[in-house]
């Protein structure tokens, strides 16, 4: 389910990006998809067919002595406790192949890093990033009209959209870090805002150790 949540989460993000008009596209879709280190975003996550996770965060960070390096850094709140995952990448958006190192923290356990063997099974199993062609994603996106929307983040002007793919809907302004004021997922979730800022820092402080078993560290 998590990792459902995290591959819907982008895709959301991708479906989030469309033109205010015609003639300002690239301007909107540069505005959504730009994103700094401090950026993040937390939702409420209800409907979901499984239920195992209420809320999500994403945020753009950067970690202690390695100011050379950008974190994508999502959570989650599970049924199970909370789940933090980072992910080194070159900066927002980013494709899988980017990817060149994962931190993984659960509920009660120490911060692990993924071993190379793990991170390229990863890659795997994600395939395509959905973030990757978000340009033509804006393009087919449907524009349902502006709308003003109320989410426990407060009260926005939001662009509605439609995706041409599996038709789920999402709410953006490019005023809030990663665009997404509230979204509908294909199992029936809504996603809806309830902060944001750009004053992220990394939620795993801790200096993460090598996952047993399975090699070395990923650096």
């Amino acid at each position: 389910m998590l990792r459902r949540a995290f591959l819907a989460a982008l895709a959301l993000v991708v479906a989030a990006v469309a033109p205010l008009a015609a003639q300002d596209q690239a301007a909107a879709c540069a505005a959504v998809m730009d994103s700094e280190v401090g950026y993040w975003a937390e939702f409420d996550l209800s409907g979901t067919s499984g239920g195992e996770v209420s809320s999500l965060r994403f945020a753009m960070v950067e970690r202690a002595g390695e100011a050379d390096k950008t974190w994508y850094e999502f959570s989650a709140n599970t049924n199970q406790g909370p789940v933090i995952v980072q992910l080194d990448v070159p900066g927002w958006p980013f494709e899988t192949t980017d990817v060149t190192g994962v931190i993984v923290k659960m509920s009660g356990q120490p911060a692990m890093r993924l071993p190379n063997e793990m991170l390229s099974m990863m890659q795997q199993q994600m395939g395509d990033n959905p973030m990757a062609d978000f340009a033509d994603k804006c393009e087919a996106s449907a524009v349902l009209g502006n709308e003003d929307v109320e989410v426990p983040a407060g009260t926005f002007s939001t662009i509605h959209l439609q995706s041409a793919d599996d038709g789920s809907e999402a709410w953006i302004s490019p005023d809030v870090p990663f665009g997404i004021i509230k979204g509908t997922v294909p199992d029936g979730g809504v996603l809806e805002l309830k902060g944001f800022g750009t004053d992220a820092e990394s939620s795993i402080p801790e200096e993460p150790q090598s996952m047993p078993g399975m090699g070395g560290m990923n650096r």
